[in-house]
């Protein structure tokens, strides 16, 4: 685990000089990315409640913000693969609102990519009705490949939160997230953005190849099991075959629904 850890950090440190001599400076990178107008009542009717911290359910999503951050802080980590076991487990919700949750501390920059390239869901959870050309744009696979860059893809949909979406489904996921224009393109969207944060909205972890292809350029992995579906051997599993290739930060439960006196009615938890 040390090698691999010290492999991602090497990759990192031998950026291309181009890229370290780029005179534009992440702030007007940022502030030139195009910015999306979300509906907050699409948002929480797709239980993304985190863009706001008023909501009664932001409260589990700060709390798993709080932790994380904590984690990745003291061990150096800027890399957050999310997975699930198996299908349905409610991870890209999860992402979502903790990618939003992330950004609402001050000056905290955070970048979501989309990876989940067979079965995308980031567009719909938005509520963005997608025209033809940011079909066009909200394009990992290119992005990924070196055909595009970052900005030519990416927008902003809070002033600290950078998405790149899968907007179209694609049957070769595997082969695009080997290809080997990979860790370039990580490494240059972190170097040129400096982001606090990158979330990556994996698919889950025991249904393909996909996550396996990915995880040797992440630092840490956060398991979503759904209560009442994911069973002990699936997370098990799960667990064992990530913790091969790359750190678990550990496995969230989702979809606990609790009744409690403070509330008065069953809430959806994480």
């Amino acid at each position: 685990m040390e090698r691999l850890q010290a492999a991602i950090e090497k990759a990192r440190r031998e950026q291309p000089k181009a890229v370290a001599r780029q005179g534009t400076s992440a702030d007007a990178l940022w502030q030139a990315l195009p910015m999306m107008q979300l509906d907050p009542a699409v948002l929480t009717r797709n239980r993304v409640f985190t863009a706001s911290a008023s909501a009664d359910e932001a409260v589990s999503f700060d709390i798993l913000r709080t932790r994380t951050l904590r984690m990745m802080q003291e061990k150096g980590w800027r890399r957050l693969a999310i997975t699930s076991p198996t299908a349905s487990c409610g991870k890209s919700t999860l992402t979502l609102n903790l990618a939003m949750s992330l950004v609402r501390q001050r000056d905290a920059r955070a970048i979501q990519i989309e990876m989940d390239m067979r079965r995308p869901s980031q567009s719909r959870l938005m509520g963005l009705g997608l025209s033809a050309d940011e079909l066009s744009r909200s394009n990992v696979e290119r992005v990924m490949t070196g055909q595009a860059r970052f900005e030519e893809a990416a927008q902003l949909i809070q002033p600290g939160l950078a998405i790149l979406n899968s907007a179209k489904s694609v049957s070769n996921a595997s082969d695009i997230l080997l290809d080997r224009n990979v860790p370039d393109v990580l490494n240059d969207i972190e170097a040129r953005y400096k982001p606090d944060v990158m979330l990556f909205d994996m698919p889950p972890a025991l249904l393909n190849d996909d996550t396996a292809a990915f995880l040797k350029h992440v630092d840490c992995v956060l398991i979503v099991a759904a209560a009442e579906q994911s069973t002990v051997s699936e997370i098990d599993r799960c667990e064992r075959e990530i913790a091969a290739q790359t750190n678990v930060m550990g496995v969230v439960l989702n979809k606990l629904h609790l009744k409690t006196s403070e509330y008065g009615s069953y809430a959806y938890y994480t």
